[in-house]
């Protein structure tokens, strides 16, 4: 049946997921064999559209695994950064689009994509998917101007930003020293962001903090520039 093998290709092509909301409605709508036509149609316009909102592109197999060895290798970076800065948390964002407006440009989207914590703190990265950039407008704005944006204090920038000021008050943050992630041309793509809570009680050295992140964000910039046949080496001196 034609149906069932759009439903194979759509597994293979955009995972089960994607396909397991399909059959739910395929479900909620097939009441007789009319309909199956009708559906089949529907099904395919899905897919479509799903295609050309990833740019025409389907993940491969090689890609996937590509994806995975760098999301490993950068997981890495960020247990041995947690631990060595003695932070609460150390995270990794990236930039991306999230659809256009009626005139055809591109929203500026951010998301967190990996993230470590110390003992005793909660993962967050759930709730920092698909946002506007604009959220945290300071360090964004910082981050592209300079490379990095270092908030040792709370309370410098509540004047500044009032909304970024609340968001990580509301998260119990004293300090956050934040650093891009660039592409080989030197345009930031993204960031590591490591954080102090208010119930942390190391003292960070803000210098000490900068200087780490300088190297670990090198690192992590050429991990997403990295070719296939380059070695893995995840350990710091």
């Amino acid at each position: 049946m034609e149906f069932g093998l759009e439903i194979a290709k759509a597994i293979a092509e955009l995972g089960i997921l994607v396909v397991i909301a399909g059959i739910f409605l395929w479900f909620a709508i097939r009441t007789n064999k009319q309909q199956e036509k009708t559906f089949d149609t529907l099904f395919k316009q899905i897919l479509e559209q799903l295609k050309a909102n990833n740019g025409g592109h389907v993940l491969t197999e090689e890609e996937d695994r590509d994806a995975i060895r760098i999301d490993t290798m950068i997981n890495s970076y960020l247990d041995v950064t947690v631990r060595d800065l003695k932070a609460s948390r150390v995270m990794v964002a990236r930039y991306h689009n999230g659809g256009k407006d009626m005139n055809a440009v591109s929203f500026l989207k951010v998301s967190v994509t990996n993230e470590r914590v110390n003992k005793g703190y909660l993962p967050v990265m759930g709730d920092f998917q698909n946002q506007f950039r604009s959220m945290v407008a300071l360090p964004i704005r910082e981050i592209d101007r300079t490379g990095r944006c270092n908030i040792s204090n709370l309370e410098d920038i509540r004047d500044r930003d009032i909304g970024t000021y609340e968001l990580l008050k509301a998260r119990k943050v004293r300090a956050a020293y934040c650093h891009a992630l660039k592409s080989l041309s030197g345009y930031p793509v993204g960031a590591i962001m490591v954080f102090y809570n208010e119930d942390n009680p190391t003292k960070e050295n803000e210098q000490e903090v900068t200087d780490y992140l300088n190297e670990v964000s090198a690192q992590i910039s050429a991990l997403f520039n990295m070719k296939k046949e380059q070695p893995l080496n995840v350990e710091k001196d």
